[in-house]
């Protein structure tokens, strides 16, 4: 009896230590990437040449052609707005496409500069966002693996430049926190 009372308590300080050594499953990895801002420029995926990117795919930071590939976040395109009466330039999520809702956009009643990190909810997977020069958008990639199971995604915040009835174009600010996970849109390796 004392002997497998002394085994289980031995099993149990091991397994403690194990549990100590590895950190807390429920956290993140250390932030290992700093914080990117770009300019970017999206044709609309109708009116233009195919050739030409309409959307973008925050995973891996880069334009894509929605005619190649369906891994992307977010879609340029002029779309019909009800109470306009009009076409208006839009970002659309996967799930306006068609495709899996995952990931999405949120509208901000902030200014971009002042955007200081994405929220945790509120992205919304299957509408378009509509656009003018002083629309801010945050934005949540398709879920991601950060670590250990834990899934989340790559989040950025943009606001438009330019947009371009004439060439069908936009050309957007963007800051991305790269880190899976992270909401920082602060400049440098978020947690340093």
């Amino acid at each position: 009896m004392l002997r497998t009372s002394a085994t289980l308590r031995i099993g149990l300080v091991l397994a403690s230590a194990a549990v100590t050594a590895c950190g807390d499953a429920n956290l993140l990895p250390p932030a290992t990437l700093g914080v990117q801002e770009d300019t970017v420029t999206l044709w609309a995926i109708t009116g233009t040449q195919i050739a030409l990117p309409s959307a973008w795919d925050l995973v891996l930071g880069i334009a894509a052609r929605t005619d190649r590939t369906s891994s992307f976040d977010w879609a340029f395109d002029f779309v019909y707005d009800s109470l306009a009466h009009d076409t208006v330039p839009a970002l659309l999520p996967r799930g306006a496409l068609g495709l899996s809702a995952d990931g999405g956009l949120q509208q901000m009643k902030v200014a971009f500069d002042s955007l200081r990190s994405a929220p945790a909810d509120g992205y919304d997977a299957d509408k378009p966002v509509f656009l003018d020069t002083t629309t801010v958008v945050a934005a949540r990639s398709r879920t991601q693996t950060c670590n250990f199971g834990i899934y989340s995604g790559i989040y950025a915040k943009v606001t438009p430049l330019e947009i371009s009835r004439t060439y069908r174009r936009i050309i957007l600010r963007l800051v991305t926190d790269p880190n899976c996970g992270y909401h920082s849109f602060l400049p440098g390796v978020p947690g340093n």
